[in-house]
């Protein structure tokens, strides 16, 4: 009777640091699953402005579209409404339909020497030599850029911002 207590003591020790690893495996288990299913969960919608159908506009046209909000958009010349028009030596014309009040649209047309606005105020940034240059285009109007005007090196247009 004499070693009672002090065997019962053992035994509730034993039990007391079983039960505390068994807890903090348990807690190591779950953080586990947590970082698995977070590893494998797919990642959140972000909207990344990439043009859809570029690459085959590229194969097609040679017209490099790259991002842009939606609202500036790659059309056919022949439609009857206003719309942008760019043109270059290697690639002709293209049109641009603008959906929205505003709109914002990265691009690569190299060697383009006039652009025709709608009937929105249009900035137009093309580089030359290293360098950006940024041309209001007025609504309705032509106006001559790169190899277009007197003495011009070609130029690339890279953006159009319509408000």
């Amino acid at each position: 009777m004499k070693f009672t207590p002090k065997l019962f003591g053992l035994f509730s020790m034993a039990a007391l640091l079983t039960a505390s690893a068994g807890a903090a495996s348990a807690v190591n288990s779950e953080d586990k699953l947590t970082n698995d299913v977070a590893a494998e969960a797919p990642p959140p919608a972000v909207e990344q402005y990439n043009y859809p159908g570029a690459d085959q506009i590229f194969t097609e046209r040679s017209i490099r579209l790259l991002r842009g909000d939606g609202n500036i958009v790659l059309v056919d010349c022949g439609a009857e409404k206003t719309v942008i028009k760019v043109e270059a030596v290697e690639v002709g014309i293209s049109c641009y339909e603008v959906l929205g009040e505003t709109g914002w649209l990265t691009l690569e047309i190299p060697r383009v020497y006039t652009i025709e606005g709608d009937e929105h105020n249009v900035v137009a940034h093309l580089t030359s030599n290293g360098k950006t240059q940024v041309v209001d285009i007025d609504p309705g109007e032509h106006t001559s850029v790169g190899e277009g005007q007197a003495d011009g090196d070609p130029s690339t247009l890279v953006k159009l911002h319509a408000s």
